[in-house]
């Protein structure tokens, strides 16, 4: 029999090293809390940062703002509105516009609204829509409005969200497919009512009537509703018909100088609506395609907000593309052509910078241009009808088809 006492023995073996590493582990254990006491003392924590008390707000010399509005379709839970100074592409900050988020300015450009949705697990669970609230001048959040849970979602485009004259509502789009305009009460902060617009898309409101709307229709009409004070519609009118879609279809996007607004068609026709009473009317026409040259190369406006008209009313820029036909109404532009529209001639066109969005400054000072193939964004300086380079400024976002100016 072995015995712990037997230095040869396998038991007395493992209570020697044992015992060993029992030494060694001490022997480390005093090394390490000679050094502790050797050490300097660790300092107490940092004091906590104090909360933000104000808001960082955009500096006043960046005035010439362009709102870049991105669906962002690779993450499309996770839109945002990227605010960049135009003349040098200083990025000056972000509002986020969630799922597939829709935004206008309001007429004093002093604030933002976004119609957009959210999940309660981003990407499932409980639906809500809502129209938010932003400050112009520091994009920070300042209220919301719970939506009716059927706000058309869809591209970012004008007229989808848009404000009354009087600046007191916003109107929405709705598509359930259903089309209906929700109407939100900003001062009540709720709200009003729903309108249908039954076979009708977007909400063009007049600036001569305080509450009045109108709304174009797929069979070729305007309808036009006129709310009371309480944003109630108090009066419903169509026009007769405007247009044929099957011969000719208008793009949607159009373009507004006050109660004017112009509409270009898939195959260049160019029609320009009064949209301040209470039925819409036709106050003039003009052809962007005017030879028989041009027809035969197949020339036709294409994009998405595929058309610009300056703040005088004066001139028309279009993205126009060679060899087009049926289904190239998205196409980037080959050149920009321009129109006089007072006397309805064209003017020396523009490099097309594969153009898919236009929008002049409301200054009228700047026209800009969107890439659709590599998202820069185009500035040029404008006047009397011609553009001169500005600036470029490269990728300014993923998925857009919307731009807006806040000057």
């Amino acid at each position: 029999m072995h015995t712990l006492s037997s230095p040869g023995s396998r038991p007395a073996r493992r209570v020697w090293h044992a015992a060993a590493l029992g030494a060694v582990w001490l022997a480390g254990c005093t090394t390490a809390l000679a050094a502790t006491k050797a050490a300097k003392p660790i300092p107490e924590p940092l004091p906590p940062d104090p909360p933000l008390t104000t808001t960082p707000v955009i500096d006043a010399k960046y005035g010439q703002r362009v709102y870049v509005p991105d669906l962002a379709i690779g993450h499309i839970t996770d839109g945002r509105i990227r605010v960049l100074d135009a003349a040098s592409g200083k990025f000056l900050g972000m509002i986020s516009t969630a799922y597939v988020g829709n935004m206008a300015l309001s007429p004093k450009r002093d604030e933002v609204y976004v119609a957009t949705t959210h999940l309660s697990r981003s990407t499932r669970g409980e639906r809500a829509d809502v129209l938010e609230v932003y400050g112009a001048d520091d994009l920070a959040f300042k209220y919301e409005v719970l939506l009716p849970p059927k706000r058309a979602q869809a591209l970012n485009y004008r007229h989808l969200v848009a404000t009354t004259a009087n600046g007191r509502y916003v109107l929405v789009q709705n598509a359930t497919p259903a089309t209906s305009v929700t109407v939100v009460d900003l001062k009540e902060r709720k709200v009003a009512a729903e309108v249908p617009n039954p076979g009708c898309w977007g909400a063009l409101p007049a600036a001569g009537h305080p509450t009045r709307f109108s709304s174009l229709c797929g069979d070729g009409t305007m309808l036009t509703v006129t709310l009371d004070e309480q944003g109630q519609p108090a009066e419903r009118q169509s026009s007769g018909k405007l247009f044929d879609a099957d011969q000719d279809a208008w793009f949607h996007n159009a373009e507004r100088v006050g109660d004017r607004y112009w509409y270009v068609s898939f195959q260049g026709k160019v029609t320009e609506l009064n949209l301040g009473g209470a039925v819409a009317q036709v106050t003039s026409t003009h052809d962007l395609i005017a030879t028989k040259a041009e027809r035969a190369q197949g020339w036709r406006p294409g994009g998405y907000q595929n058309a610009a008209v300056d703040p005088s009313g004066r001139y028309l820029v279009a993205a126009m593309h060679p060899k087009g036909g049926e289904g190239s109404h998205k196409l980037p532009a080959d050149k920009l052509w321009v129109m006089d529209l007072r006397t309805g001639k064209r003017l020396p066109s523009i490099p097309g910078n594969m153009a898919i969005a236009l929008t002049f400054s409301a200054s009228g000072e700047r026209l800009h241009v969107l890439d659709g193939a590599t998202n820069t964004l185009h500035v040029m300086s404008w006047k009397d009808g011609r553009a001169r380079p500005m600036a470029k400024h490269a990728a300014v976002g993923e998925t857009i088809t919307q731009l807006e100016s806040h000057d």
